[in-house]
């Protein structure tokens, strides 16, 4: 089991205003009480074995939730559940429409390193762990299946044949840890990310920082995965060139195989293994008047790359694949971390790492892949309006044979991520000490494309760095050793007070700015659970700075602003202050994954504004980067 940097993955774009019951599912509901007070004492009483989450509804009463299940198992799920004596009799499912927000959260009784010994049992994750877990199967070539939190036989078998062949046993909690730190591993090295291809009409994952174009023409857009054999392929058709694509695929099948092929109205696949062992897999969609065919390829070795992008894909835009924050198999891998942590305390290494921080490479310096997304590629659209085939059978007229797509196509996708201006040829952010000899944390965005970076007029080396996390880890050479900061012991809460230091606009204001806001709302945009808001005013250079509260400690990292005037542009209003920040269990989590012990101060005392301010100056720092 390898133990590397953890990252978490993708933004949440849930299209409920909750971001929590994704279109197509519901949550359980198992009581509801007049007031939040109620509510906690009921779930205490009654519901402390499993995780909970309590919504406000809009008749102001609340509602006391488990997991949440597709709608169409959602009888199922409810028939066996209040026969087993599980749900009461009462328990409904509902889509969560009339919820306003999440009131509160409450973590399942059990807890603590015990967990990570015991047998896996799936109905303590929720939907979002279920995926995130189905994913990191299909990266590891044990689950074919799609990526849909419906967990069942094959979900199963996928990972008993993990854990067996990595520990000869049957999977225990500790399993899902490993599966989760090599996914993420995967997911941060490549950049793979769920992306929505507006041409297409279509989400997939792709690797967005080991990808290149290849060699596409008037038919295809090809892309490439530079780490491996997969390869994309894309178009938009009428009917009659999609169905000689398809034709072409299943001509392809080696002799005595056995070919997939399925058919229906607006929808076909076709899937086989050629000859010199090469998969093949085509995919079309009737989507808006023209098909829209994703055509893969890779080797042998490589097949289950294939399988883990076709799991993926779907029509319309995707909820990204991430585990839920708080969560089963969020606290199942803090566990799992902090036995690591008294292994090592117990088992020291014989010689220290000479660097601070272990870089993703090994060495002292990490060679980050390049950032850059695949660009959209304009297609030609077809001539004529397609029309859905006449038949849903396999057996079709064969056309003339065509050509065969080019090797690796890739679509390119329209991100979803914050959008980053392409950086001038001298740019600053801000940063903030997280240990007393010289490392610092500020995001990615911040030190992405730079030759040369300088904290505060000294030179610094770039440890670790993360994409889809947006942080990043800096160190310099610190003759003394230096103030660091603190972090908060809990999460900020709701309409808490925050202060903001860093260096925005350095070439205006020159300075260290600081300024007061509040958290206006604890996730960020759909209900992102990386992110929070904060009415705090930013600026460009203000990225990477601390949010601190009332006692100077770090709650956490600012990340972005609200484009107000693209905004503007699309509701006709200007919104104000809203800017957001990475949260501080975030932070902390991504720092312990890097070999980092942050610093936390239990009874720390509230400060005075100025006094507050000087305490936090002492540990923002300003980055120049070149």
């Amino acid at each position: 089991m390898r133990l590397i940097s953890l990252t978490l993955v993708a933004l949440s774009l849930a299209t409920s205003a909750l971001a929590q019951i994704p279109d197509g599912y519901c949550t359980v509901v198992l009581s509801s009480r007049p007031t939040l007070a109620q509510a906690a004492e009921d779930v205490r009483a009654r519901w402390s074995d499993r995780d909970t989450t309590v919504y406000l509804s809009q008749n102001g009463w609340y509602a006391i939730t488990a997991q949440v299940v597709r709608k169409d198992r959602a009888d199922t799920v409810l028939a066996q559940g209040k026969a087993a004596g599980r749900l009461p009799n009462d328990a409904l499912c509902s889509a969560g429409k009339s919820y306003t927000r999440v009131a509160a959260r409450f973590d399942a009784a059990a807890t603590g390193e015990n967990i990570i010994w015991q047998a896996v049992d799936a109905s303590r994750m929720g939907t979002q762990d279920k995926r995130f877990i189905q994913l990191a199967l299909a990266f590891q070539g044990d689950y074919n299946g799609l990526l849909d939190g419906d967990w069942g036989k094959r979900s199963q078998q996928a990972l008993e044949a993990y854990a067996f062949r990595e520990s000869g046993q049957g999977p225990a909690n500790w399993h899902l840890s490993g599966l989760a730190f090599d996914l993420v591993e995967e997911m941060d090295r490549g950049g793979w990310q769920m992306y929505y291809n507006a041409l297409l009409g279509i989400s997939y994952l792709f690797p967005t920082a080991q990808s290149e174009e290849a060699g596409s023409d008037s038919n295809f857009t090809n892309w490439e995965h530079t780490a491996s054999s997969l390869r994309y392929s894309f178009t938009t058709s009428d009917q009659d060139r999609a169905q000689s694509i398809h034709d072409f695929v299943y001509g392809e099948a080696a002799p005595g195989s056995d070919p997939y092929s399925l058919r229906k109205d607006d929808f076909a696949i076709t899937a086989v293994q050629k000859a010199n062992g090469r998969h093949l897999y085509a995919r079309s969609h009737f989507l808006r008047g023209q098909w829209s065919t994703v055509i893969l390829s890779a080797e042998d070795r490589d097949v289950h790359l294939v399988r883990a992008v076709t799991a993926s894909m779907q029509q319309g835009q995707a909820t990204p694949i991430r585990f839920q924050e708080g969560g089963f198999l969020d606290r199942n891998i803090q566990a799992t971390l902090d036995f690591i942590d008294r292994q090592e305390e117990e088992n020291p290494p014989v010689a220290a790492p000479s660097a601070p921080v272990a870089a993703a490479s090994g060495g002292d310096s990490v060679n980050r892949p390049r950032t850059s997304q695949p660009q959209q590629v304009a297609v030609a659209p077809p001539q004529a309006r397609p029309q859905p085939p006449a038949s849903t059978g396999d057996s079709v007229n064969r056309p003339r044979r065509m050509a065969e797509p080019a090797p690796t196509p890739a679509p390119t996708p329209a991100p979803v991520t914050r959008p980053e201006p392409k950086r001038s040829a001298s740019s600053s952010g801000t940063g903030i000490v997280v240990r007393s000899d010289g490392l610092v944390l500020t995001n990615a965005h911040v030190v992405d494309g730079c030759t040369d970076l300088r904290i505060d007029g000294r030179p610094a080396t770039l440890r670790n760095v993360s994409d889809t996390y947006d942080l990043a880890l800096l160190s310099i050479d610190a003759a003394k050793a230096l103030p660091y900061a603190a972090f908060a012991p809990e999460a900020a809460g709701l309409n808490s007070d925050v202060t903001v230091l860093g260096y925005p606009l350095s070439g205006l204001l020159g300075g260290l700015n600081v300024t007061r806001g509040a958290v206006s709302a604890v996730t960020g945009l759909s209900g992102d659970s990386i992110t929070m808001q904060i009415t705090a005013p930013v600026q460009p250079g203000n990225s990477g700075g601390p949010v601190v509260d009332d006692k100077g400690q770090v709650v956490g990292v600012v990340v972005s602003k609200l484009d107000a005037q693209r905004l503007a542009e699309r509701i006709g209003d200007i919104p104000q202050n809203v800017n957001f920040a990475i949260r501080g269990g975030v932070a902390k989590r991504y720092l312990r994954m890097n070999g980092v012990r942050h610093t936390e101060r239990s009874g720390a005392q509230v400060l005075s504004p100025v006094s507050l301010a000087e305490t936090a100056k002492a540990f923002t720092t300003f980055i120049e980067c070149d």
